[in-house]
C-alpha cells in the first residue's frame, strides 16, 4: 500500500498539472457561436476590403470607418445625401434609461466618396436600433419609446427635446428591439419587432392619439406602423423570428429577412406568420414563407430591395440581404405566384472573407450604388454577447459603397429645393432613393399644405398632374406607382377617378385603389359595389386586398364580401390565410349568416372555401361552449 507521503506527491502533481492544462485551455481562441472556427484578428478598413469579393465590374469603396464611426446599428440617407448612423456602445445592456448611445450624421464635404464631416444629432440614447428622416425630423427607436427629434430646418441640429411618440417596446432581448425604420408606399413609417421582445405598446402622453383609457398593443414579432402626421399606431401584421429589415418592390409589396427560420417572407396586412417561438392566437392559420431555399447560414440582418441603373439590368429588381454568419450579402429573386410570391436564390453579391464582418443593413444611395453598413465585430449572436461582454469591440464600425466602374459620385445637391413639377419628374428616376425620397417630399408638402390651409391652388395643380400621370399608361410604371402613393398617402384621389381606375387600371393599381379605401375606413355605395365586384372578377392581388378591406370600411358587410373572395379564390395559396383570419373573429355571431352564404356554392367548384370549412366547424363549435 503506498505511503501517505507517497499519494500527496503525486496528488500535488496532478493538480500542477490540471491547473496547467486548464491554464492552456483557457488560452484557447473561443469559437463564438454559429462560426467555424476562431475569427482570428480584426482587419483594418483597408485590409478588409482587399479581401472582399464582388462580381466583374464592382469595386468596395470606404465611405466612414473607425474612429468616426463606430458600434453603427442603423443608417439612411436624407433629401441632402446626408447620412444619419445609430451608433451603440451601451448593446447589449438590457435594462432601460439613459445611455451613451447616439445619432451621428456623416457628410461629403470635398466629393470625394468619403465622409469628412461628422455631427452628433442627439445623445443620451441606449441602444437606438432604427432611424429614420422626414416630416419636418428625425425618427428613433429607442426601446421603450419610438421619439421624434424635431428638425424643421434641416440643420442638422435638433429644435428642442424629442416627443416620445409611442412606448411600451420591451427589451428582454436587446436583438430584437423595434428596428428597420422605413417610409412605406402609404405614406406610413413601418417597423419590426422580435420574437423574444414582448412590447405592450401605448400611445405617450404627449401624442395627439392619447386616451388613458387605451389598452393599447401587446405583441412580440410584428411588423407595426405609424402615421407621421397623426401619430397613429397600428400593428399590421404578426409573426416570424426577430425580422431585421424591410424591403418593398416596385408594385409595393412588402418583404422581410428573418433569423433561425426561413430568411425571406412576403407581408401583408392582417396577415399571422409562422413563429419561431411562443403561442399563436387561438384559431390562428399560420402562413409560411416564400422560400424553399437556404443561403450559407440563417442569420440575416437588413433586407433591401434594389432598383437603381448605376448598376447594369441583371442586378436591379432583386433583394439584398445582408447574412451576419455568412459574412456576406445574399441576392434573392422574387416570382409573382397568385396573390403571393416565390423567392429564388442567385449567386451572392460580395463574400468578406472576414468572419468580422457584420452587415446590419443596406440601402440605396444618392449615387444609385448599394451602401452597406457594417457592425464589424468578432461576436455575432447573443450567446457570446452575454457570455462575454467585455469582449465586445465597441470601436470599429464601417460603411461601404459597392460601386460599378466610374459610376459619378452624387454631391451638393438638396431635392428639398425642388419644385413640384421637378419632383415628379424626380418620381420616374431610375434611382430608387431618388424616387422615394421624390415621393415622400411631395407627400409632405400636400400634407402640410392641408393642415395649414394654404397653398391650394397649387396644391390642386400639383394632384391633378399626378392624377393625369397615374392614367397615363404610355408613362413608365415607376413614375406612375410614385404619383399614385403619394396621393394614396394624402387620401385625395376623387371617388370618379377612383372608380375609373379599379375599373380600368391595371391589377397592381387596382390592388392599391381597395387598400386606400380600406385605409380610409369608408367607400360610397358605389364604390362599394365596385370593391365586392373586385372580390369575385379581379386578379388574385386584387382580391387579397378585398379580403383586408372587408372588415375596414364602413358600409361593407365583411362575412358575404369574405366568402365571395373565398369561393373565387382557385386554389391560391395566400388568400384563404387572409380570408380567415379576418373572418373568424365574425363566426362567434354570425355562424348563421356564414352557412347561408356558404349555400350559394359547390364546396366541390371552390377549393379554397372547401379548405376551410373543417376550422368554420371548430370555430363554430368553441363558440357555443362559451
Amino acid at each position: 500500500m503506498p505511503s501517505r507521503s507517497f499519494l500527496a506527491a503525486h496528488f500535488a502533481a496532478g493538480f500542477v498539472a490540471f491547473a496547467v492544462l486548464g491554464s492552456a485551455l483557457a488560452q484557447q481562441p473561443v469559437i463564438p457561436h454559429a462560426q467555424d472556427k476562431p475569427p482570428g484578428p480584426a482587419l483594418s478598413p483597408e485590409e478588409a476590403i482587399a479581401k472582399m469579393t464582388v462580381p466583374e465590374g464592382f469595386s468596395v469603396e470606404l465611405v466612414a470607418s473607425e474612429p468616426n464611426l463606430v458600434n453603427p446599428v442603423a443608417f439612411t440617407f436624407d433629401e441632402k445625401g446626408r447620412i444619419w448612423v445609430a451608433e451603440s456602445v451601451e448593446y447589449p445592456r438590457k435594462p432601460a434609461g439613459k445611455g451613451e448611445d447616439r445619432i451621428k450624421l456623416l457628410e461629403d464635404t470635398d466629393g470625394d466618396g468619403a465622409a469628412d464631416k461628422f455631427t452628433i444629432f442627439a445623445d443620451g440614447l441606449n441602444i437606438p436600433s432604427g432611424i429614420a428622416v422626414g416630416h419636418g425630423g428625425v425618427w428613433v427607436a429607442n426601446a421603450p419609446d419610438i421619439l421624434f427629434y424635431p428638425d424643421a430646418d434641416r440643420d442638422g441640429q435638433a429644435d428642442g427635446p424629442p416627443e416620445v411618440v409611442v412606448t411600451g417596446f420591451g427589451r428582454h432581448d436587446t436583438h430584437e428591439l423595434p428596428n428597420s425604420f422605413t417610409w412605406g408606399p402609404d405614406g406610413w413609417l413601418y417597423g419590426l419587432n422580435g420574437v423574444f421582445n414582448h412590447s405592450h405598446v401605448k400611445y405617450a402622453e404627449a401624442n395627439r392619439n392619447y386616451k388613458a383609457d387605451h389598452p393599447g398593443w401587446e405583441f412580440t414579432c410584428a411588423l407595426f406602423r405609424i402615421n407621421p402626421v397623426t401619430r397613429e399606431f397600428q400593428v399590421f401584421c404578426e409573426g416570424t423570428s426577430n425580422p431585421w429589415g424591410v424591403a418593398i418592390d416596385g408594385e409595393g409589396s412588402f418583404f422581410i429577412s428573418a433569423c433561425v427560420i426561413d430568411h425571406l417572407w412576403h407581408l401583408v396586412e392582417t396577415g399571422y406568420y409562422h413563429r419561431q417561438g411562443g403561442p399563436y392566437p387561438p384559431f390562428t392559420w399560420k402562413i409560411d414563407s416564400i422560400v424553399k431555399h437556404k443561403h450559407q447560414k440563417a442569420a440575416y440582418c437588413g433586407i433591401h430591395w434594389f432598383d437603381s441603373d448605376a448598376y447594369p439590368e441583371q442586378y436591379r429588381g432583386k433583394l439584398y440581404m445582408g447574412n451576419i454568419h455568412g459574412n456576406c450579402i445574399n441576392v434573392d429573386t422574387v416570382k409573382r405566384d397568385g396573390s403571393t410570391y416565390t423567392g429564388s436564390g442567385e449567386p451572392d453579391f460580395l463574400s468578406a472573407n472576414d468572419a468580422w464582418f457584420m452587415p446590419v443593413g443596406q440601402e440605396t444611395g444618392p449615387d444609385g450604388s448599394l451602401y452597406i453598413l457594417d457592425w464589424y465585430d468578432r461576436y455575432h449572436c447573443y450567446q457570446d454577447a452575454n457570455r462575454d461582454p467585455n469582449g465586445i469591440d465597441r470601436l470599429k464600425g464601417r460603411l461601404y459603397r459597392v460601386r460599378y466602374k466610374e459610376t459619378p459620385r452624387a454631391v451638393g445637391f438638396d431635392l428639398a429645393k425642388e419644385t413640384d413639377d421637378q419632383l415628379i419628374a424626380r418620381l420616374g428616376s431610375g434611382n430608387d432613393f431618388i424616387r422615394h425620397t421624390a415621393q415622400r417630399l411631395l407627400y409632405e408638402r400636400q400634407m402640410h399644405d392641408i393642415k395649414h390651409a394654404v397653398g391650394i391652388p397649387k396644391r390642386v395643380e400639383t394632384r391633378h398632374k399626378l392624377r393625369e400621370l397615374i392614367a397615363n399608361k404610355d408613362a413608365p410604371q415607376k413614375q406612375r406607382a410614385h404619383a399614385l402613393w403619394v396621393l394614396v398617402s394624402t387620401w385625395e384621389i376623387e371617388e370618379g377617378q377612383t372608380q375609373y381606375l379599379m375599373k380600368n387600371a391595371e391589377p397592381w393599381v387596382q390592388a392599391w385603389i381597395v387598400r386606400l379605401l380600406g385605409n380610409a375606413g369608408r367607400a360610397s355605395p358605389a364604390q362599394i359595389e365596385t370593391i365586392r365586384r373586385l372580390g369575385r372578377e379581379g386578379a388574385p392581388e386584387v382580391k387579397l386586398q378585398v379580403a383586408i378591406a372587408a372588415r375596414k370600411i364602413d358600409g361593407l358587410d365583411p362575412l358575404p364580401t369574405l366568402v365571395e373572395v373565398l369561393a373565387h379564390a382557385g386554389d391560391d395559396k395566400l388568400i384563404p390565410h387572409i380570408v380567415w383570419q379576418n373572418l373568424h373573429p365574425l363566426l362567434g355571431e354570425r355562424s348563421d349568416a356564414f352557412l347561408a352564404e356558404v349555400k350559394k356554392y359547390d364546396l366541390k367548384a371552390t377549393p379554397s372555401l372547401a379548405k376551410i370549412m373543417p376550422r368554420v366547424t371548430e370555430r363554430i363549435l368553441a363558440a357555443k361552449k362559451q
